[in-house]
């Protein structure tokens, strides 16, 4: 396998149809022996049912039983009762910090898993395979996991921090066209932010551990002149999933509408020309001006400040991305005008 080009604490390994050995032989590599501890394989049933008996194999051959953790935790639904049902299998099953866990599966999966390897016992071993574009663009070299709360997205957070992160791009061939746009959105904002010819590489990734490496020196760039760059959008895409309660459009849908609306008008129509060739949405359907904006309204008041802060372009020439305080109103304002460039007729 490859090891990643990652700023992290962590390693990044990466191999095409490695993930179905590569997880036993790294935990071996770290215990020693096959005797002595547990592992526990955080899942979710679609995930569970193409892949946890190949999976599986790998730790049978070495006389280990993994314990299977079923966990329905879309993005739209990772909340603190999640971790707490994992929280109950690693109990009931006697499981202690010299233990693994292991999360297969996309984000959602990730950051549960997380949150529980951090919590249980102190702290317990943590091995994360993503499997969805998104988890591993953005999920494997995140600083932090997140969880929602309600219609509150991302609430509660805790460091991310796992023994290492094993990406497998084979698994991408059974993720759905939806789940597929989630990873899309993490790109077209780097894209937007830094470099926009990584755009023209969505459609068609040759060599995936390039792509990756060149995702996450691009990230590294954009959060080293400010980390509150990357927030760019998540105003107007947060209020779209609260409002569809994370039902007719995806995570990586809504943001990428949002992030259609945040474009300068000259990279609008190229960007929709991409949008459409990936099956991404351009128009927001189904709400009215009026629901979203109350909405919006609803979350920019709960951050309790009379100054937000917004990324937004600066108004002289170049344009250039910027993080922008403003008041709930100016930032009102900013959003009404963002939301009808996507806004159905």
């Amino acid at each position: 396998m490859d090891i990643l080009t990652l700023d992290r604490p962590y390693k990044c390994y990466c191999g095409t149809g490695e993930a179905m050995k590569a997880c036993s032989d790294y935990i071996l590599s770290k215990t020693g022996t096959s005797a002595g501890f547990k592992i526990a394989v955080v899942s979710d049933r679609i995930v569970s049912g193409y892949y946890y008996n190949r999976f599986e194999e790998q730790f049978l051959k070495k006389g280990i039983k993994p314990v299977l953790i079923p966990v329905e935790c879309a993005d739209g639904a990772k909340e603190l009762k999640d971790v707490s049902a994992v929280y109950d299998y690693l109990t009931d099953f006697g499981f202690g910090s010299s233990d693994w866990l292991i999360s297969l599966g996309g984000g959602g999966i990730l950051d549960v898993t997380a949150f529980c390897a951090s919590v249980f016992e102190g702290g317990i071993n943590f091995l994360a395979v993503p499997t969805t574009p998104d988890s591993m663009c953005e999920g494997a070299c995140a600083s932090k996991a997140f969880l929602n709360s309600k219609k509150l997205k991302n609430a509660v957070s805790t460091a991310f921090n796992p023994n290492a992160v094993i990406i497998d791009p084979a698994f991408l061939e059974t993720v759905p066209s939806k789940i597929m746009c989630n990873g899309y959105a993490d790109i077209i904002k780097l894209g937007l932010l830094g470099d926009l010819s990584i755009l023209t590489s969505l459609a068609h990734i040759d060599n995936y551990r390039e792509f990756l490496n060149r995702v996450y020196s691009l990230r590294d760039r954009i959060s080293s002149v400010s980390p509150e760059l990357l927030t760019l959008g998540s105003e107007l895409s947060y209020a779209i999933e609260g409002y569809f309660r994370f039902m007719n459009y995806s995570e990586g849908q809504a943001m990428a509408l949002s992030l259609l609306s945040c474009a300068d008008e000259r990279a609008r129509e190229p960007l929709k020309t991409i949008y459409e060739a990936l099956a991404i949405p351009v128009k927001l359907e189904g709400v009215s001006h009026s629901s979203i904006m109350k909405i919006l309204h609803s979350n920019l008041m709960r951050l309790g400040s009379k100054k937000l802060r917004i990324v937004d372009m600066t108004d002289e020439t170049p344009r250039r991305w910027t993080v922008k305080t403003v008041t709930v109103g100016q930032a009102e304002e900013i959003m009404t005008g963002r939301l009808s460039v996507i806004l159905s007729d």
